[in-house]
């Protein structure tokens, strides 16, 4: 039985989660319920009690009557409970004969189930897109759910939710099908609107013996607002997961790297790569104004949207709050806040995107095992156990002028400053739509071009940490790596200059930024563009003349 359906026949019955069509400009339906639930810090919605005054009794059977004959439930008892004004089902099962699999409900409330706007959904033939919505319920609220019996790639999977709440479910006339014209996917996603779906306390495990066994803890979750292409708020609260490997998957991963991996696996950094517990927990994010009604409207018609189209996504904006990583029970990291404060498209291309961190602390000592004394010694000596770090990421892309730029800042003042800046040219989204209706399918090779890259590397107690901990892996001191590196640097690199005298020069600046820290800057800023398919074909007929086209230049300041 597929644990989609399964869940979505049990927990959501018709069908929840959804997008609308931007044409119209419907938006999802709102309640006092959807308004609290938008605030990040507001409490759950299910520690609420909810009452619905006037409500009438309905024949629950005969809304389960609506399912598919194999979706729908079994259950134990269904009575009207007054003082709710509300239908209550207990003992849910949502079953596969087949295979076993299975999804409990022990209790659900069903608040203002309207069976005559459901008739009248069932109904509507021959509609169009933009058919009026029908409110099928006030709140379903569904409590104690498990599964039982799923099985994947994994050995054993367990689900368990305290709570799950819809709030107002609004579905068009002529449901999913419509008039048959457009999409299905899309057709599904305009019928339905949502004030909004609430989770209490999700749980979910896996174990295998060949892959790290994982668990995932989400005590409040929250979608907001779900319709007309839009998703108001994605909200989650103290939200965990913990990654735990097992002697077959260390064993599986060695076998996988080979003899060079299984040393590091075996030696005292192997936390850096396989620690035995990862464990990562936020305090707080919310994710907002989400919006694809844009590339849906496209969807509605069946078409695929032109290069032209614009305004067909948005993601939004972004913000995490208290993350922490813990390895093995130590915590190796906090960041204060993490957020995106962009998340532009231009067609289907992202066009404005900003990620940014404030406030982080690094521990590196946690990734070093409890008996590996002398390695967490070293790294303590070089600061390495309190590490302080800001940094940011962004790409632009103005598809008017055609030019674009990815930037990378990272800057830890006790250890180093890192800043990467890559441009890019000739990326004019009207040249790109002509090639591209043309049947031009390698679009960024064939028309765009290397403007420039810079990398700068600011040391500050970096080199010193780097050799001290190839060191602990490769015996002898960091000191004494540190003075023989140059000699190597330059030894290797003597063949590669015979090719190219340029060569020299950036072999000299890394030795010397080796030897004697400062700073070392990578630059390749050609007087002209290049076009990417000018670096292809020098590649692959004159790699040596590389530095020359792109006027390759490494520079070292002390």
């Amino acid at each position: 039985m597929n644990y989609s359906n399964i869940l979505l026949a049990g927990v959501a019955s018709l069908a929840l989660i959804s997008c609308g069509k931007k044409d119209d400009g419907v938006d999802a339906p709102k309640s006092e319920t959807s308004q609290q639930a938008a605030k990040t810090n507001a409490d759950s919605p299910l520690n609420t009690s909810f009452k619905l005054k006037g409500a009438e009794p309905v024949e629950i059977d005969q809304f389960f009557a609506l399912l598919p004959e194999d979706a729908r439930p079994t259950y134990e008892t269904a009575t009207f409970d007054n003082a709710l004004g509300a239908d209550v089902v207990t003992g849910l099962r949502f079953s596969d004969a087949d295979d076993g699999e299975a999804l409990t409900v022990a209790r659900a409330e069903f608040f203002g189930l309207d069976m005559e706007a459901i008739d009248r959904v069932k109904a509507a033939t021959d509609v169009g897109p933009d058919a009026p919505f029908e409110t099928i319920f006030t709140k379903v609220r569904l409590f104690d759910l498990a599964t039982e019996g799923f099985e994947g790639d994994v050995e054993a999977v367990g689900l368990t939710i305290g709570g799950v709440e819809f709030d107002q479910l609004q579905i068009r006339q002529g449901g999913t099908e419509g008039n048959g014209e457009g999409d299905e996917g899309a057709r599904a996603l305009n019928a339905i609107n949502i004030a909004g779906i609430y989770y209490k306390d999700i749980a979910m495990a896996a174990e295998s013996d060949e892959t790290p066994s994982f668990v995932v803890n989400v005590p409040d979750l929250r979608f907001v607002g779900v319709g007309g292409g839009k998703i108001g708020a994605i909200i989650a609260n103290e939200l965990g997961y913990t990654v735990e490997q097992t002697d077959e998957s260390r064993l599986a991963m060695m076998q996988a790297f080979g003899p060079q991996g299984a040393m590091f696996l075996n030696g005292p950094l192997s936390g850096f790569i396989a620690p035995e517990s990862q464990e990562i927990k936020v305090e707080s994010f919310e994710w907002r104004n989400i919006d694809f009604s844009g590339l849906l409207s496209w969807g509605l018609r069946d078409e695929k949207p032109p290069m032209t189209a614009e305004n067909l996504i948005d993601l939004g904006t972004l913000k995490a709050l208290d993350t922490q990583s813990w390895v093995n029970g130590k915590r190796a990291a906090v960041v204060a806040e993490t957020t995106m404060t962009a998340g532009e498209f231009t067609w289907l291309a992202p066009s404005n995107i900003r990620l940014e961190s404030k406030g982080a602390v690094y521990d590196f000592t946690a990734y070093i095992p409890d008996s590996e004394e002398d390695a967490a010694k070293v790294l303590k000596e070089h600061g390495l156990d309190d590490v302080k770090g800001d940094g940011f990421a962004s790409w632009v892309w103005n598809s008017k002028n055609g030019n674009a730029d990815l930037d990378y800042v990272f800057e830890m003042p006790t250890l180093a400053d890192f800043n990467m800046n890559m441009s890019i040219s000739d990326l004019k989204l009207s040249e790109l739509a002509s090639a591209a209706e043309e049947g031009e399918t390698n679009l960024l090779r064939e028309h765009g071009a290397f403007k420039g890259f810079t990398l700068k590397l600011k040391d500050e107690k970096a080199l010193d940490a780097v050799f001290a901990m190839a060191a602990l892996q490769m015996g002898g001191s960091g000191e004494d790596l540190r003075v023989s590196a140059p000699g190597l640097i330059r030894l290797s690199g003597a063949q590669a200059a015979q090719m190219n005298p340029r060569i020299s020069s950036y072999v000299n600046a890394f030795a010397d930024f080796v030897a004697k820290g400062g700073s070392i800057e990578v630059s390749a800023r050609p007087a002209e563009a290049v076009p990417f398919t000018t670096l292809q074909a020098t590649g692959m007929s004159a790699p040596q003349t590389m530095p020359d086209v792109l006027d390759l230049t490494v520079t070292h300041k002390e």
